[in-house]
């Protein structure tokens, strides 16, 4: 082999090379990544250490929580946007509610038919946004119905 040839095969391989390199960025990219940016600046300035990179392709290819809204968060029910599905627990709590109604209601105590009534409501909010599917719905309604006095 030529001086030439092994000159031209060590060109092409410096783009596969950076290829390579900035696969974890690519990927996030490609996927639309809520936090590609701060993929690619892990990707770039810690991927030399090998667990840089390795966790920058991790992150990149974890699953995405992406909503339907235009204006909505795209980083996750908190909406923190640091781990992309980082689910946070909510409980219904009536609003404007005074705190002995509010103590009533987490523990299970009877609803009054306002209360009741302004939770449907709720559940029925939600459900129109996207937030309830219709079993979720259904059993959050059952067990309003089920508290009435």
């Amino acid at each position: 082999m030529s001086e030439q040839a092994v000159g031209l095969f060590m060109l092409a391989l410096v783009p596969l090379g950076w290829a390579f390199y900035l696969l974890p960025t690519i990927i996030a990219f490609r996927r639309r990544h809520p936090n590609r940016w701060l993929i690619t600046a892990i990707n770039v300035f810690l991927g030399a250490t090998g667990i840089g990179w390795a966790g920058a392709l991790v992150w990149a290819f974890n699953a995405a929580h992406r909503t339907e809204q235009a204006d909505g968060s795209h980083g996750g029910e908190s909406g923190l946007n640091l781990f992309v599905n980082d689910v946070q627990r909510v409980s219904l709590i009536g609003a404007g509610t005074g705190p002995a109604e509010r103590d009533a209601f987490m523990n299970g105590a009877p609803l009054s038919a306002s209360m009741a009534v302004a939770d449907l409501e709720r559940l029925g909010r939600l459900r129109g946004t996207g937030h309830l599917n219709e079993a979720e719905f259904a059993s959050l309604k059952a067990s309003v119905l089920q508290r009435v006095r």
